[in-house]
């Protein structure tokens, strides 16, 4: 009995001490962590979009016409200005065509003379038929006048004459028979009655000759009528000769035109200052109107090209300040943004927005990557020290102090690092305790003592 009651006794004492190492055990297992309140705090946010340098001004140079491409006389990354030759196409095709041209309008401007020569010749005979007709007309109005008044007159007097003389004729030749007249008498009224026999004849033939002068001048007017009305055809048609090919050297002179200015347009010039971006074609290819030769960009200025979300888009002002860091010259740029794109690009769905830099030096160059900084709108944040996030598989975390000093693992989503913090989306908000120290050991659930809490 006395074995008994000693081994109970034994093993009281020993379940005594076991319940004393326990308890000091379990506080030697508790996690000491230090702790912070979470507050929000005024945040002057600042977007930062990585982008890409872009010139403000990109053109292809390209050719008017077809052709083959003869040379580039430019190389890539060259500056050139307005004006100067960047290539140029084989000229023999164009110079044809110029000297077909040139010869179509030299047979058109010979068949322009030779009509013009026609139609002042016909010109010239119908004024020369004109004063034909006018002289004819003239004649027979004398003619007529004559035989009107004249001629008549005369002949009545001429007639009057020879009648009074063939009386004193036969009467004298009476008396010269007769033996009373003298020869002398009689020979004076004989040569008398000649004469005004003569007169009388020539009063007659007079009538004749005028009457005759009425038909030559009626047939002379009669056939200055009828070239007057043939050349006054001629003179029609040459001159719709004339017009016609007046009209074809008009059209020659567009096809030499034409010809000459695509002769012109073989030689392609920069259309802006800038640099040569590319060379897209080559010496010897076969390149149609409108295909691109040469890009060239214009880098005075430059464009920091980015994209952004279209939570922020509307935040940007345009003519706002900028920062622009770029990486290949570890340099930075202040720039403001230019333009701002209200259309989303349809692959990556934010918004293409410019920020313009100054880049008199040159030293910036297309495609150089860069990262803009854009300062936003002030808001409400939450930042906690950088360490108090672990990142596990599922995503960020961290440690709540829940009242009861045990610890929850809190997924958070975060943002931008300032220093030694980092913003926190979500997860949190203000008031919350959160480990900031001691909490890589930490599970969830933890029980754990407080080491500092800070405010």
């Amino acid at each position: 009995m006395k074995k008994i009651i000693s081994l109970l006794l034994l093993m009281t004492l020993l379940a005594g001490c076991s319940n004393v190492n326990a308890e000091q055990s379990s506080k030697a297992e508790l996690r000491t962590v230090g702790v912070e309140t979470v507050e929000a705090n005024g945040y002057g946010d600042v977007l930062t979009v990585s982008g890409n340098i872009v010139p403000t001004q990109t053109v292809k140079a390209s050719f008017k016409i077809p052709g083959v491409l003869y040379n580039v006389v430019v190389s890539e990354g060259e500056s050139v200005v307005v004006g100067q030759t960047l290539a140029t196409l084989d000229k023999v095709d164009y110079n044809i065509q110029l000297k077909g041209a040139q010869a179509v309008k030299s047979t058109a401007q010979a068949q322009t003379n030779a009509a013009i020569a026609q139609r002042q010749a016909a010109t010239a005979q119908r004024e020369a038929a004109t004063a034909q007709k006018e002289a004819a007309a003239i004649d027979i109005e004398t003619a007529q006048l004559q035989l009107d008044t004249e001629i008549p007159t005369k002949i009545e007097q001429a007639k009057a004459q020879y009648d009074l003389t063939k009386t004193s004729y036969d009467r004298v030749k009476e008396l010269y028979e007769q033996g009373i007249a003298s020869q002398s008498q009689f020979d004076e009224i004989s040569a008398k009655l000649t004469v005004d026999q003569n007169t009388y004849q020539q009063a007659l033939d007079a009538k004749s000759i005028a009457e005759s002068k009425i038909k030559s001048a009626q047939s002379q007017l009669s056939a200055a009528e009828a070239q007057i009305s043939m050349t006054t055809a001629q003179i029609d048609m040459t001159a719709a000769q004339v017009s016609a090919s007046n009209a074809q050297v008009e059209a020659s002179d567009a096809q030499v035109d034409a010809a000459r200015t695509n002769l012109q347009d073989t030689v392609l010039t920069s259309p802006i200052n800038g640099v040569v971006l590319q060379k897209v074609s080559e010496a010897g290819e076969t390149i149609s109107a409108g295909y691109p030769v040469v890009a060239i960009g214009d880098i005075t200025d430059v464009w920091a090209e980015i994209g952004v979300t279209d939570d922020v888009v509307n935040k940007i002002q345009k003519g706002q300040q900028a920062e622009v860091y770029v990486y290949g010259l570890n340099q930075t740029f202040i720039g403001v943004v230019d333009e701002i794109n209200s259309l989303a690009d349809t692959t990556t769905r934010t918004f293409p927005v410019k920020i313009r830099i100054d880049n008199a030096e040159g030293i910036l160059k297309p495609g150089m990557i860069c990262r803009a900084e854009i300062a936003m709108d002030n808001v409400e944040s939450i930042f906690v020290p950088i360490d108090s996030v672990i990142h596990f598989a599922e995503g960020s975390a961290v440690f709540l102090l829940n009242e009861d000093n045990t610890v929850t693992k809190t997924t958070v989503t975060t943002g931008e690092i300032t220093g030694d913090r980092i913003q926190i989306y979500s997860g949190l908000q203000s008031g919350d305790n959160i480990v900031v120290k001691g909490q890589f050991t930490l599970h969830d659930g933890d029980t754990v003592q407080i080491e500092e809490m800070k405010k």
